[in-house]
C-alpha cells in the first residue's frame, strides 16, 4: 500500500480503531484482562467497559500502539513509509515527514521493527540454502580519538575483520531469509545456528570458509565454492542470492542510518528480513499492522 492508499484508507483515529478492531476481535470484543466477551462501548471514547471485571479497555491494550500519545493514521503512515523503504528509512527522515521530532520517529520505528521479528513460525529451511556471513562496522580510520589512541598505547593492531561485528545469513533459494548477529565468525557459532534452521534433507552451499566445514556430516549435501580459484558457481549452486542482499544490506546501513549500534543491530536486521521475506506479498501492510495488533 503506498503512502496516498494509506491516507485515504485511514484518515482519522477512528477510521484506524474500527479497522484494529475488526483484526483483533471480528466484531466480538474480547477483554485483555479476564477474557470476557461481555461488554459495552463508550462510543464518545471508543473504549470499552468489561460487564465481567469492570475494567476499561480499548483494542490497542496489548499491542505496539499501547500507550502512545501519537494518533494512529501517523503510526500507520508510519508504517507505510518504512515498508515502502527498500534500503530503509531514517529516523530524521520519518521524523520529518510525520511532523514529529527525531526520538519519536525512532521510537516508532523500534517498536515497528519489534512486530517485524520473525517468530520462527515457517518451519526449517529446505532445498537450497546459502549460507555466508558478512561483517558490519566502520573504517579503523573513523573510530574515535580516544579508541585508536588506546590502541596505540597497547600496540594493537587490528587487522581484516576483528574489529566489526559478524552477521550469518542464511537463506533458501527463492524462499526466505534469516539474518543473525554472531559474536564470533567461527565453526562454534556459525554451525549450531545452521543446524537450527535447516532441515537435514536440505543442501548447504557456502564458500571456503573452514567455519563451515563438517556440515556434510549433517546434511544431505554441502557445496563449497573455491572462491579463491574464482569457482562462484557450480551448476545450480552459488551464493549469488545472500551476497547481492548483503549489498542491500550495507547500502541501508551506511547510507541511511549510517551508525548502528551493536545493541539495537539485530531489530534493523529484522527490518530487512521482514520486508526480503514479503517481498512478493501485495497484502504485506495488513500482515504487519496485523502483528502489531497481536505484538506487545
Amino acid at each position: 500500500m503506498n503512502i496516498i492508499e494509506t491516507i485515504k484508507r485511514f484518515p482519522d483515529q477512528s477510521s484506524c480503531i474500527d479497522y484494529l478492531e475488526g483484526l483483533r476481535w471480528q466484531g466480538l470484543p474480547e477483554c485483555p484482562y479476564c477474557n470476557s466477551k461481555r461488554s459495552s462501548k463508550r462510543q464518545e471514547s471508543q473504549r470499552h467497559i468489561c460487564n465481567s471485571c469492570n475494567r476499561s479497555y480499548s483494542v490497542l491494550v496489548g499491542t505496539v500502539f499501547e500507550g502512545t500519545k501519537l494518533p494512529l493514521p501517523q503510526w500507520f503512515l508510519a508504517i507505510s513509509l518504512m515498508l515502502n523503504a527498500k534500503k530503509g528509512l531514517s529516523a530524521r527522515q520519518l521524523s520529518r515527514d510525520l511532523g514529529c521530532n527525531r526520538k519519536t520517529g525512532w521510537y516508532l520505528q523500534m517498536r515497528i521493527r519489534e512486530a517485524m521479528r520473525d517468530g520462527g513460525d515457517g518451519g526449517l529451511f529446505k532445498g537450497i540454502v546459502e549460507v555466508d556471513e558478512t561483517y558490519l562496522g566502520g573504517k579503523k580510520a573513523n573510530h574515535s580519538k580516544k579508541k585508536r589512541q588506546e590502541r596505540r598505547d597497547n600496540n594493537l593492531q587490528v587487522t581484516g575483520m576483528q574489529d566489526k561485528q559478524p552477521v550469518i545469513g542464511l537463506l533458501e533459494r527463492d524462499g526466505r531469509l534469516k539474518l543473525q548477529v554472531i559474536d564470533k565468525a567461527h565453526g562454534k557459532t556459525l554451525k549450531p545456528i545452521v543446524e537450527q534452521s535447516v532441515s537435514t534433507d536440505a543442501t548447504i552451499v557456502t564458500d571456503g570458509f573452514g567455519g563451515y566445514a563438517g556440515l556434510n556430516k549433517i546434511f544431505r549435501e554441502h557445496q563449497v565454492l573455491n572462491k579463491e580459484k574464482e569457482e562462484y558457481a557450480r551448476g545450480e549452486y552459488h551464493t549469488n542470492t545472500i551476497e547481492g542482499f548483503w549489498t542491500l544490506l550495507k547500502r541501508g546501513i551506511y547510507g541511511q542510518y549510517h551508525k548502528v549500534s551493536l545493541r539495537h543491530l539485530q531489530s534493523y536486521l529484522n527490518e530487512f528480513t521482514f520486508k526480503y521475506n514479503n517481498r512478493g506479498n501485495n497484502q504485506v501492510f495488513n500482515f504487519l499492522i496485523n502483528k502489531t495488533a497481536t505484538a506487545s
